[in-house]
């Protein structure tokens, strides 16, 4: 029983430990950004003892990625879910869109790390944090595309659109504090609806939606 109450306690510090890096981490990469910041600065933040961190992690790099990776994480899952479930064009981009604001919105911080690190984010992590979740919108545009949601569009430039408009419109969010999550969605949805219309998407597949959001409507085709 006493080498069990051992085990439990080693590995709630472990976890404690991990926690307390990754928030000492996340702290310093926004206040002096990726390239400027070494492990001895998150070790000091973090208030653990300097032999600690390579308990955890092998390196700085190794670390931003742990700390990105579990919020883009749940983003990216409950976009995709959201997505799936869409019966119409408008709900496909809506629901993602509210989804990713309100997430900015809400936790501001972490929008705001990836905007002091946007260089080190795209450069280092192209193939994971952003390569991972843009992967997850092409698939979700062809199935979409296949279920008659959209017409036949380039998927590689109408993904780069919505990930763009997301993007940009994210940063508005995360730097001008008094914006409303929801007045945004309603805005990126009403834009993209409207110019997706004009690639012609009609006939009894065309599912639109006839409202974005209340007060909102779309024009049908």
């Amino acid at each position: 029983m006493a080498s069990v109450q051992r085990d439990n306690k080693r590995e709630h510090n472990k976890q404690a430990n991990r926690a307390t890096l990754i928030e000492a981490a996340r702290v310093c990469f926004v206040q002096m950004g990726f390239d400027a910041v070494t492990v001895r600065d998150i070790v000091r933040e973090s208030g653990l003892a300097p032999g600690t961190f390579y308990n955890y992690f092998p390196d700085k790099e190794a670390l931003f990625k742990e700390v990105l990776d579990e919020r883009m994480g749940e983003i990216t899952r409950r976009m995709h879910a959201m997505r799936a479930e869409a019966a119409t064009l408008s709900d496909f981009l809506y629901g993602a869109f509210q989804t990713l604001f309100e997430k900015i919105v809400e936790e501001p911080c972490f929008f705001e790390l990836i905007l002091r690190n946007e260089y080190a984010v795209r450069s280092l992590f192209k193939e994971t944090v952003v390569g991972i979740p843009m992967q997850q919108l092409k698939g979700d545009l062809n199935d979409a595309m296949a279920r008659g949601l959209f017409p036949e569009l380039d998927v590689d430039l109408l993904a780069a659109a919505l990930y763009g408009i997301a993007f940009e419109i994210g940063r508005v969010l995360c730097e001008q504090g008094n914006r409303d999550a929801e007045q945004a969605a309603r805005f990126a949805t009403r834009m993209l609806v409207e110019g997706i219309q004009t690639f012609g998407l009609s006939g009894p597949r065309a599912k639109l939606g006839r409202g974005i959001a209340p007060g909102m409507t779309v024009i049908q085709t």
